[in-house]
């Protein structure tokens, strides 16, 4: 064969050969695009309900809530309710006129007798328009209303939300349409039901907020298929408006389909097992995928013009042939160079003694390579770790199995980092391990982040949610190693109502902050401290006698005792103590420690009980 005839067979195949492969690589890299498309668009509509939720309605809904709670806990409200005084009247509707005019939110407060009957009604007829007072001759009967007759069955301190309707006033839808929640409480005199307070609140910038985005159509949709919320506002609130809309008109594959997004919304209306409904646009997701058509059809077209160019210079000649092999290993290097300074990665022996490590690795762990060289590699261990942490990752590894965890380390200066770490054994020729070869991914601020959300964010102490977690875990532990004890102490301010009606929540929020703050001062770094709620503290003590509990706790007391708070000056705390026995659960250990602490409270407070 001529060398012209081999160097045009050769380009021939080679284009042919760069087709195959370009074909396949772009066939497989849209395959895996697309799927992560549906992974981030899964990810991002669980964002926008979070945002949606966590950051606009329940803040909104809170705020009401506490605006309610207040009026409540209004002893000029239940001293009027009682005497019926008519100059309390005169001031109770200054209350209401003023709260009324501090939110402007709120569309109406009103104070509503045992009967049903209105006492004092404050209106609004727009969002920021001027609150008024409307007079003894408007003021209507509501005892036939479903909220009445709920809320006048309830037990005290209990919050009613009604659903997420429109408003009505007479009997009727009022136009132009207000869309509303109403939130209520009853008022008790003793255990007699006396009366209850309502608030309307405007829903219209509500509704707004959370209902747009660029990527999702947003729907609400309540446990009969009817509308709260549809993109097409006039299909909001159908069911009022009298209006039919089928959900299979938007939604012909059901609500399981591909790219719709169901989240319930029960813990936030618990009157409506309504649900919140995310769905696809098809521009959005379309001009994605056309992104990654676009994207896949210029890599197949560069791969070919690539193999092209590549063919003819290859069959030029061996010389070349050996050029274009020295690029690519430059290439290689390259991107040695890149996995260097970039992906935390070492090499050890069998024994764990360093062999090399990556630029990334010497970042991360602040050594330099000629510290790490030849130390082993628990240099960066961090102390706290537990010895079955250890064994087990051995017993992983020694057997020729990949290990892969998260793994707390420790840098040259003591700071912590974190790494999502795996650990590769090596096979010699003998198919006996050789070296272990580690590959990490900094999450230091994935658990920054973690962190943020186990905190409690007035106090700093540890939240409800993860001393749950701490207590199941240390009652746990204490089962495998019962020699020591495990104990725990429930704290309770005394008389801290009085301290929010008297000087206000945010003098209440100093105390429990300070009261926090004692608690850490004063107590060992072994202890588990947290917010139980409201102004209730806890603290688990891991290896500890009910007998050492008790001096822990009476320190607590005597520290907080004899603090001077800001404005309020000196207060007092209760604290009861249960130790864990062999019968003993989780549930059971908090309730002899609550069990604990109302007596104290019950014999004279400002002491502490231990549990007998």
């Amino acid at each position: 064969m001529s060398q012209q005839n081999f160097q045009k067979y050769f380009i021939i195949y080679f284009i042919i050969f760069g087709i195959v492969i370009s074909s396949f690589g772009s066939i497989t890299s849209y395959m895996f695009q697309i799927n992560d498309i549906h992974k981030s668009t899964n990810k991002k509509a669980q964002e926008i309900f979070e945002i949606k939720i966590e950051t606009i309605l329940k803040p909104a809904l809170k705020n009401m809530n506490d605006v309610v709670l207040s009026l409540a806990n209004n002893e000029t409200i239940l001293e009027f309710m009682c005497t019926n005084n008519s100059h309390k009247e005169k001031e109770l509707e200054q209350i209401f006129l003023a709260i009324t005019s501090s939110q402007d939110k709120i569309m109406q407060a009103r104070l509503l007798s045992k009967d049903g009957k209105e006492i004092i009604r404050v209106d609004r007829n727009k969002e920021n328009g001027q609150a008024f007072l409307v007079g003894k001759e408007k003021l209507q009967d509501k005892s036939s209303r479903d909220y009445f007759q709920e809320v006048s069955k309830m037990t005290k301190q209990t919050i009613w939300h009604s659903k997420l309707d429109l408003n009505i006033e007479n009997g009727k839808v009022e136009i132009p349409h207000k869309p509303t929640i109403r939130i209520a409480m009853p008022l008790f005199e003793n255990s007699d039901f006396i009366g209850m307070v309502i608030i309307n609140l405007l829903a219209d910038d509500l509704l707004t907020s959370i209902g747009k985005s660029s990527a999702f159509e947003h729907f609400i949709i309540d446990k009969d298929n009817n509308y709260i919320l549809h993109p097409n506002d006039h299909f909001s609130f159908n069911k009022y408006k009298e209006i039919k809309r089928d959900l299979k008109e938007d939604f012909p594959n059901g609500l399981d389909a591909e790219g719709i997004y169901s989240f319930p919304l029960g813990n936030i209306f618990s009157n409506d097992n309504a649900i919140f409904v995310l769905k696809t646009k098809g521009e959005y997701e379309k001009s994605l995928i056309d992104a990654k058509i676009k994207t896949a059809v210029i890599v197949f077209l560069l791969t070919i013009i690539l193999s092209f160019i590549l063919a003819i210079y290859i069959a030029k000649g061996p010389i070349k042939l050996q050029n274009a092999l020295l690029k690519a290993h430059d290439k290689l290097n390259e991107f040695a160079s890149i996995i260097d300074k970039y992906i935390i990665t070492a090499t050890t022996k069998k024994d764990s003694t360093i062999i090399s490590v990556s630029s990334a690795f010497v970042e991360s762990s602040g050594y330099s390579k000629d510290e790490l060289i030849g130390q082993k590699m628990n240099i960066i261990n961090y102390p706290d770790k537990e010895k079955n942490f250890f064994k087990e990752l051995w017993d992983s590894i020694l057997n020729g199995k990949t290990w892969n965890s998260e793994i707390k380390n420790k840098r040259k200066d003591g700071e912590a980092y974190w790494l999502e770490q795996r650990i590769i054994p090596t096979l010699n020729e003998d198919n006996e391990i050789e070296t272990f070869v580690t590959l990490g991914v900094d999450i230091t601020a994935k658990k920054q982040l973690e962190e943020l959300a186990s905190i409690d964010k007035l106090t700093g102490l540890y939240n409800r949610r993860m001393i749950d977690e701490f207590i199941n875990i240390e009652v746990e532990t204490h089962k495998r190693n019962p020699y020591d004890g495990l104990s725990v102490i429930m704290i309770d301010i005394d008389y801290f109502k009085k301290v929010n009606d008297t000087y206000g929540h945010q003098t209440g929020d100093m105390v429990l902050i300070q009261t926090a703050k004692l608690m850490m001062e004063n107590s060992r770094k072994s202890d588990i401290k947290g917010r139980f709620g409201g102004e209730e503290f806890i603290i688990i003590c891991p290896q500890t006698t009910a007998e050492s509990a008790l001096r822990l706790a009476e320190k607590i007391r005597i520290a907080i005792e004899s603090f001077k708070f800001e404005e309020v000056g000196y207060k007092t705390i209760s604290l009861g103590i249960s130790t864990f026995e062999d019968n003993d659960t989780v549930e059971s250990l908090i309730k002899k420690a609550d069990t604990a602490l109302y007596e104290a409270k019950n014999s004279g407070r400002n002491k502490s009980v231990i549990f007998k």
